[in-house]
Protein backbone atom coordinates (compact mmCIF):
# COMPACT_ATOMS: atom_id res chain seq x y z
CA UNK A 1 0.00 0.00 0.00
CA UNK A 2 0.86 3.80 -0.98
CA UNK A 3 2.37 5.37 1.78
CA UNK A 4 0.57 8.26 0.50
CA UNK A 5 -2.86 6.81 1.16
CA UNK A 6 -4.16 7.13 4.65
CA UNK A 7 -7.01 6.04 7.06
CA UNK A 8 -9.96 8.12 7.88
CA UNK A 9 -8.73 7.50 11.36
CA UNK A 10 -5.32 8.33 10.25
CA UNK A 11 -6.56 11.73 9.14
CA UNK A 12 -8.43 12.63 12.15
CA UNK A 13 -5.67 11.87 14.19
CA UNK A 14 -3.24 14.24 12.02
CA UNK A 15 -5.46 16.82 11.65
CA UNK A 16 -6.81 17.21 15.07
CA UNK A 17 -10.45 16.32 14.57
CA UNK A 18 -13.06 13.55 14.57
CA UNK A 19 -13.27 10.75 12.17
CA UNK A 20 -16.99 11.82 11.92
CA UNK A 21 -15.85 15.36 10.19
CA UNK A 22 -13.61 13.31 7.74
CA UNK A 23 -16.48 11.31 7.09
CA UNK A 24 -18.75 14.17 6.50
CA UNK A 25 -16.22 15.27 3.77
CA UNK A 26 -15.73 11.93 2.11
CA UNK A 27 -20.30 11.95 1.29
CA UNK A 28 -19.17 14.85 -1.28
CA UNK A 29 -15.86 13.06 -3.12
CA UNK A 30 -16.47 10.86 -5.69
CA UNK A 31 -16.90 7.07 -5.17
CA UNK A 32 -15.93 5.26 -8.33
CA UNK A 33 -12.24 5.09 -7.00
CA UNK A 34 -12.60 4.31 -3.80
CA UNK A 35 -9.90 2.16 -2.27
CA UNK A 36 -9.59 0.09 0.61
CA UNK A 37 -6.37 -1.19 2.97
CA UNK A 38 -6.00 -4.85 3.84
CA UNK A 39 -7.71 -4.70 6.39
CA UNK A 40 -10.80 -3.16 4.72
CA UNK A 41 -10.09 0.62 6.13
CA UNK A 42 -11.15 3.05 3.42
CA UNK A 43 -8.25 5.01 2.39
CA UNK A 44 -8.13 8.30 0.64
CA UNK A 45 -5.36 9.48 -1.81
CA UNK A 46 -3.13 12.18 -1.78
CA UNK A 47 -5.66 14.28 -4.03
CA UNK A 48 -8.64 13.20 -1.87
CA UNK A 49 -6.55 14.44 1.25
CA UNK A 50 -6.15 17.54 -0.81
CA UNK A 51 -9.91 18.32 -1.38
CA UNK A 52 -11.00 17.70 2.08
CA UNK A 53 -8.29 19.84 3.43
CA UNK A 54 -10.27 22.85 1.10
CA UNK A 55 -13.26 22.03 2.40
CA UNK A 56 -12.44 22.12 5.59
CA UNK A 57 -10.31 25.60 5.80
CA UNK A 58 -13.92 27.33 3.81
CA UNK A 59 -15.67 25.76 6.60
CA UNK A 60 -13.64 26.95 9.25
CA UNK A 61 -12.97 30.53 7.23
CA UNK A 62 -17.22 30.87 7.15
CA UNK A 63 -17.56 29.82 10.77
CA UNK A 64 -15.34 32.86 11.18
CA UNK A 65 -16.64 35.19 9.83
CA UNK A 66 -20.55 34.36 11.34
CA UNK A 67 -18.46 34.64 14.86
CA UNK A 68 -17.02 38.43 13.80
CA UNK A 69 -20.22 39.64 12.27
CA UNK A 70 -22.02 38.09 15.82
CA UNK A 71 -19.14 39.90 18.03
CA UNK A 72 -19.47 43.03 15.84
CA UNK A 73 -23.49 42.76 16.89
CA UNK A 74 -22.68 42.11 20.46
CA UNK A 75 -19.80 44.93 20.53
CA UNK A 76 -22.73 47.49 18.76
CA UNK A 77 -25.40 46.21 20.89
CA UNK A 78 -23.19 46.79 24.18
CA UNK A 79 -22.15 50.37 22.93
CA UNK A 80 -25.80 51.31 22.25
CA UNK A 81 -26.82 50.67 25.59
CA UNK A 82 -24.06 53.24 27.16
Amino acid sequence: MSENLKTIKELADEWGITKQTIQYHIKFLPTENRQKNDSGSTVLTLEEQRIIKKGLKEKIKINRQKTDRKMTKNRQKTHKKK
